[in-house]
């Protein structure tokens, strides 16, 4: 391979990142990188490229001599993210950042869903034809492209007990056995998962959980819009119609609660498995919408 040909496979122009990454983000993000030590800057002044800017700057570039392997998986994520994305990622600027650091510094990439209590069945067994199955396999298959790209998956999915217990009023026994089942076919499907219930990690950081319930529940309209709120309330009218108006309150604070708590411990990218607009009391949680086969723990057959 001739210098220059090497020279040139070793840098990307704005442009090029541009079009690498299938948008302006492409030069957003290798700004990034760029500021956090990864690459470098050259500048073209005259017909040299320079390591620092000096006279007539003609045009600028990165510098990726050791990292542009791991920039081009970073770029065939983030487009297959964008491809497969049935809403738009939320934060997608952060999202890509920690796509970034992750493969950069070859860290887990920290991924996490909530799951649903089953709700419209009488038995909490998955069977092998379920809803679930279908969703695990999807699940999987996003594992795999990420695998091959290099990423290193970290899962939390995260059984969201409590929701359907002391929100919605299920048999705890129900609620318990069906995430058994849960667990099981997880780790049969998706391998090296980590499944641990909302009522755990509440626990375990119960008093930052405390703190910020009293907060949004004596200040409940500063947290809350209105219109989540009551739309709230109409979903608390199927599932729990004799205290619609108390129910929705204490799944708003939960909700908001849980979102804050995950981001602070766990920092993770949302694999979220419902629609966007069920994610919106979610706070600063970062949220990507690539599953075809959402909310399982709600369909019949």
């Amino acid at each position: 391979m001739k210098m220059e040909e090497k020279t040139k496979m070793n840098h990307l122009t704005p442009r090029e990142a541009i079009k690498l990454f299938g948008g302006s983000e492409g030069r957003q993000i290798l700004d990034y990188v760029t500021k956090k030590g990864f690459a470098s800057y050259e500048y073209l002044v005259g017909d040299n490229w320079l390591p620092y800017p000096t006279g007539q700057v003609r045009g600028v570039r990165y510098n990726l001599e050791t990292t542009l392997s791991d920039v081009n998986c970073i770029a065939n994520i983030w487009r297959y993210i964008k491809d497969r994305s049935i809403q738009t990622p939320e934060k997608p600027d952060k999202i890509l950042e920690q796509l970034a650091i992750a493969k950069l510094t070859s860290k887990n990439l920290r991924l996490f869903s909530p799951w649903g209590p089953r709700y419209n069945r009488d038995s909490p067994r998955i069977e092998r034809n379920d809803p679930e199955i279908a969703t695990l396999k999807e699940i999987r298959t996003i594992f795999d492209r990420f695998e091959e790209n290099g990423y290193k998956i970290d899962y939390l999915l995260m059984p969201a007990d409590t929701y359907g217990t002391e929100v919605n009023g299920l048999s705890k026994e129900f609620v318990s056995d069906y995430f058994k089942w849960l667990e099981e076919w997880a780790y049969q499907e998706l391998g090296n998962v980590e499944v641990k219930p909302w009522s755990v990690i509440r626990d375990e950081q119960r008093k930052r959980y405390d703190e910020l319930s009293s907060e949004i529940n004596q200040n409940f309209s500063d947290w809350i819009k209105e219109g989540e709120y009551r739309n709230a309330v109409k979903v608390a009218r199927v599932f729990n119609p004799e205290r619609a108006e108390q129910s929705a309150r204490k799944y708003c604070i939960e909700r908001l609660v849980e979102g804050i708590i995950i981001s602070e411990v766990y920092d993770p990218i949302k694999l979220s498995l419902v629609r966007k607009e069920k994610d919106s009391l979610d706070g600063p949680l970062k949220r990507i919408y690539i599953i075809q086969n959402r909310a399982p723990w709600l369909r019949r057959e």
